[in-house]
């Protein structure tokens, strides 16, 4: 689909969002993993249809690494360091 277009960067996202419950508002956390579309290159094995293998981050497509090692760089990683860090402070604070 994209063959058409010379810009193939892309972007991953995830948002968390904590809420404390009725009447509060929510926090939102969120991770960015920037990339570029690629080719379908890696095993599917993210539920079959997922996009592991056509996301590719500095040369390599989330499927085709490591999962330790797309942990450290991963949108979803992201988020989470982000809210773990918050609800820490919390405690700490």
């Amino acid at each position: 689909m994209l063959d058409g277009f010379e810009d193939k960067s892309a972007q991953a996202v995830c948002t968390f969002a904590y809420c404390e419950g009725p009447g509060h508002e929510p926090v939102l956390f969120q991770g960015r993993t920037d990339g570029k579309l690629v080719a379908s290159r890696g095993p599917t094995v993210f539920g079959g249809k997922g996009w592991d293998s056509c996301f590719e981050y500095q040369g390599t497509t989330y499927a085709e690494m490591e999962k330790s090692e797309k942990n450290k760089i991963s949108h979803r990683g992201k988020a989470l360091d982000k809210l773990k860090e918050w609800l820490a402070s919390k405690v700490d604070g």
